[in-house]
């Protein structure tokens, strides 16, 4: 009898991404949109629903500390700062310095995102990935909604 190879779970996949702390290079790429937007992540090939997709990667800090860099940072930089709540505590993943991760530059859709947000431990830490909503294109930009606030850009549409 032939063995039937069992395809890993998306969230399988998105723990031996975190590992190795990269990005599917090979299944996103970068490109730059508009002077307004800036880059944005397209999917090269096709992605199911469910399917991971990358991972918001950067420094985990503490809620006191993101307040304190807040203060410093250019609005630029501030805006790849991702507040979270974990054990009854904020937490953020600071994405501002400016790196070779993929999820750091996934844009904003507030009314038809692709993707969404799920927090998953790993060896006692949050990391914060993007799973498909639906079946991507190949082609097509990655985007999740950034969440309820007042975002300035929002108001550009």
């Amino acid at each position: 009898m032939a063995t039937v190879r069992r395809r890993k779970t998306p969230i399988q996949d998105a723990l031996e991404y975190a590992a190795k702390a990269l990005d599917k290079t090979a299944d996103l790429d970068v490109k730059y949109i508009n002077s307004f937007k800036g880059r944005g992540v397209f999917a090269k090939t096709c992605f199911q629903k469910g399917d991971f997709v990358v991972e918001y990667r950067g420094e985990l800090i503490n809620g006191a500390e993101s307040e304190r860099r807040r203060k410093i940072y250019h609005s630029r930089c501030a805006i790849f700062m991702f507040d979270f709540h974990w054990q009854n505590t904020t937490w953020c993943i600071d994405a501002a310095r400016e790196d070779d991760s993929l999820g750091r530059l996934v844009n904003d859709d507030h009314s038809h995102p692709n993707c969404k947000i799920k927090k998953i431990i790993s060896e006692g830490k949050p990391h914060l990935f993007l799973f498909a909503l639906r079946d991507i294109n190949a082609g097509e930009e990655i985007t999740y909604d950034y969440g309820g606030h007042d975002w300035p850009w929002r108001k550009q549409y």
